[in-house]
């Protein structure tokens, strides 16, 4: 029932039965967070195999990023967005909340999402080869056992309503099962394609590093952590393991 509800609320994906909403359930299902991202790298994958055999690669890469929003419903670029307009406002506190409350999108959050899409579309570009298919699966892994981490080590904004919900019922069970799936995955991606595991540890160190600095800096802002920013981690650290496996692969290269 929580992988369901997890899948439900992160994905357009279809489920066979039809789930009421409430705040346990909501908390329970974050331990599937990272193995529903693995669902939408599998989908990424095989869309990519096949896109393949018609398209060139930079119209691939535009058609797996516009399944990737859809296959999320645009959830986290929305939240992403709000954020970057809330943050970059230069504004107190009670001000960027309502800024990022508000369902219009502003300057700052056109720019960021323009950015955010340049990034990621030539990371993809970069990226070929026997680590295609492990960034594939793992940019929306790792970024949703992110939102789970933050989820529970940090507080929720007092303004905060779908951030809050979540927080008030996680516990560590379901930080430790949303962490035993990333660690399942990469083992079956060493297992298979034989990715290695000093890669996927700086996918998990470096990142963890630059989210915590970038959730520190948030918390201070607004006192806490809200939904918008949770969309908001998930955006940056997708980019982020992109750019990582990129630089890790011309080491190994040169």
């Amino acid at each position: 029932m929580s992988f369901l509800f997890a899948l439900t609320f992160l994905t357009r994906i279809p489920v066979p039965i039809q789930l009421k909403y409430n705040e346990e359930l909501a908390a329970k299902s974050m331990g599937y967070y990272p193995l529903v991202g693995m669902i939408i790298g599998i989908i990424l994958v095989l869309l990519d195999k096949i896109l393949s055999l018609v398209f060139p690669l930079n119209i691939v890469n535009v058609m797996l990023l516009l399944v990737l929003v859809y296959l999320s419903g645009g959830l986290h670029l929305d939240g992403f967005m709000d954020t970057m307009d809330g943050i970059f406002s230069g504004r107190n506190r009670e001000k960027i909340m309502d800024i990022m409350h508000d369902s219009r999108v502003g300057s700052f959050g056109v720019i960021a999402f323009f950015l955010l899409f340049l990034l990621k579309f030539n990371s993809l570009t970069v990226i070929s080869g026997v680590i295609r298919i492990p960034a594939l699966i793992l940019m929306p892994t790792i970024s949703r056992w992110f939102i789970v981490f933050i989820a529970y080590n940090y507080p929720t904004a007092p303004s905060s309503k779908l951030g809050k919900s979540f927080a008030i019922y996680l516990t560590r069970k379901q930080v430790f099962l949303s962490s035993l799936w990333v660690v399942v995955i990469i083992i079956v991606l060493n297992y298979y394609f034989q990715f290695s595991y000093y890669f996927s540890f700086i996918l998990l160190i470096i990142p963890l590093i630059l989210v915590v600095f970038f959730t520190n800096s948030i918390n201070k802002k607004i006192g806490g952590m809200t939904g918008d920013i949770y969309g908001a981690i998930n955006e940056i650290t997708e980019v982020l393991v992109l750019l990582i496996l990129i630089g890790l692969d011309l080491l190994m290269v040169s």
